[in-house]
């Protein structure tokens, strides 16, 4: 009976991402020259190395000058992040410090952060991306170059920098598979997830969703839950962005327990696509049994109990399938050098989706930006 139900796991789980590798074939995509009015908002919380690289990022872009603004909300920085901001304000008149304390006390974190740039905002575009991301010079203009008429939510890419030791290359290709699913759905037109450190939408279709406000009382939910609320509550269209020029470089994380932390804190709302994104959801689930499935064979087999036969198979599938993937994504992405590390990123994602599984069950709470949530 197990056996059976690991076989049906993993090629349930291998169907998906197949599925996910038929949407990376698909190029279709609609661009304009149009140039409204764009708002970038960054949300900085004790961002001292890091927010002058993004803010001389995005005052030296090819959009013009005078056709965006960039927001910069410190959310309860301790350190010289808002000193910063403000020295950057006095040579650039574009540039717009505010404080996350101005915003509802009944939003969360960086949503409320984010709520108080975008309320302020004046863009018919919103832009936002994290103050520890690197920007191209053509980010605002590729970005925005996604929004015909119909478009109200486009999707971008984000890589980890720095790919020099075996964790960042793993987080690297974490990072680029989700990023692979994520493109696919979209452009199938079933998009499962974003990322808040490249991410554009329409004021207009913010507004007509309530912004942060149906899910005011989650852990996150400035990308994800946005994305679903207009996917579900709008007729916009929501596509990826595809050209390199709209890529985000964000920074690794300092050690692998910062970055498992980081995964559980992504993973802390699952729950809510048991609603909001069924199909979603049923990914979700079936990911996590496909990684349970052969943790509990080894405890078996330590135990005396099943034989080895169904984790072999089990296992070869899931190689099978995710190797497909991966070749694609690298591809794709011209990230081909993170293949080295395949083989020690599948062996560690096995133990730690079943973890950061089993942590979002239990409720633990996690660390974000110093703060407890």
């Amino acid at each position: 009976m197990f056996a059976a139900l690991f076989s049906l796991t993993v090629t349930l789980y291998a169907a998906i991402l197949l599925f996910f590798i038929l949407g990376l074939f698909s190029t279709r995509e609609s661009r304009t020259e149009n140039q409204p009015f764009v708002s970038i908002v960054i949300p900085a919380r004790n961002e001292k190395d890091h927010i002058e690289n993004i803010l001389q990022d995005v005052t030296h872009q090819t959009y013009p000058v005078d056709y965006y603004e960039i927001i910069v909300v410190d959310d309860e920085s301790s350190d010289i992040t808002s000193n910063l901001v403000n020295a950057f304000s006095q040579r650039y008149p574009n540039v717009k410090p505010m404080s996350s304390q101005e915003g509802s006390p009944h939003l969360k974190n960086k949503k409320r952060a984010l709520d108080v740039g975008i309320r302020a905002s004046k863009g018919e575009i919103v832009l936002v991306t994290d103050a520890d991301c690197r920007v191209t010079s053509r980010w605002v203009e590729t970005m925005v170059s996604y929004f015909t008429p119909d478009v109200g939510f486009a999707i971008g890419h984000s890589q980890v920098d720095s790919n020099e030791t075996l964790n960042q290359q793993i987080e690297a290709l974490d990072y680029l598979m989700l990023s692979a699913a994520a493109r696919s759905t979209a452009q199938f037109g079933v998009p499962f997830a974003c990322t808040g450190q490249n991410l554009a939408y329409r004021r207009a279709a913010f507004d007509e969703v309530g912004g942060f406000s149906s899910f005011a009382d989650s852990l996150g939910g400035d990308d994800n839950f946005l994305l679903q609320a207009v996917r579900r509550k709008t007729s916009w269209e929501i596509v990826a962005a595809l050209d390199p020029n709209s890529f985000v470089r964000t920074v690794p994380c300092n050690s692998r327990s910062e970055f498992v932390s980081q995964r559980i804190r992504w993973a802390s709302d699952s729950l809510y696509f048991k609603e909001a994104n069924p199909l979603f959801f049923i990914v979700i689930v079936t990911t996590f049994l496909a990684n349970l499935f052969p943790v509990v064979c080894v405890i078996g087999l330590i135990f005396g109990l099943g034989s080895l036969s169904p984790l072999i198979n089990g296992l070869a599938v899931k190689f099978f399938a995710e190797g497909l993937m991966m070749a694609k994504a690298t591809r794709l992405f011209n990230n081909r050098d993170l293949r080295k590390a395949f083989v020690s990123w599948f062996l560690f994602q096995i133990p730690y989706i079943v973890y950061m599984g089993f942590t979002t069950l239990t409720g633990k709470s996690t660390t974000w930006g110093g703060r407890q949530s």
